[in-house]
């Protein structure tokens, strides 16, 4: 087996994938995906570097997904913020909801917030 490294024996069933070519063989309950563990004996599956995918995470291992709405961003501009991906307009003010890329912004329990609105919603007086 590709996976557990234990032998095959005859009769025993066995899942090959054509993309990862017929030298490969997994045990069924093996065939799963390398990042999320998800079995993918009947599903969709990806082979990339040597490894099997389920298909969200073959799309992750290709495009960056958005912190705010979880769906992948195929545009070349988005932001890196807060150690996360978003698209520009997912990445805003916690309180006014007003863009914050490219714009200074401060943290409030660890939701960004504008300068305008912590002066006004968080700063001390």
């Amino acid at each position: 087996c590709y996976h557990c490294k234990l032998n095959m024996q005859e009769g025993d069933p066995a899942v090959y994938a054509e993309r990862a070519g017929y030298d490969k063989l997994w045990h069924p309950g093996c065939f799963i995906c390398c990042t999320c563990g998800e079995l993918l004996v009947d599903m969709i599956y990806f082979w990339k570097n040597g490894n099997l995918y389920c298909g969200r995470h073959y799309c992750d291992s290709e495009r960056p997904r958005c912190a705010g709405c979880d769906e992948l961003i195929f545009s070349n501009e988005y932001t890196l913020a807060e150690g996360q991906n978003w698209h520009l307009k997912h990445f805003c003010c916690f309180d006014c909801d007003c863009v914050l890329a490219g714009i200074t912004y401060l943290t409030v329990n660890d939701n960004p917030v504008c300068k305008s609105c912590y002066v006004k919603n968080h700063a001390a007086v």
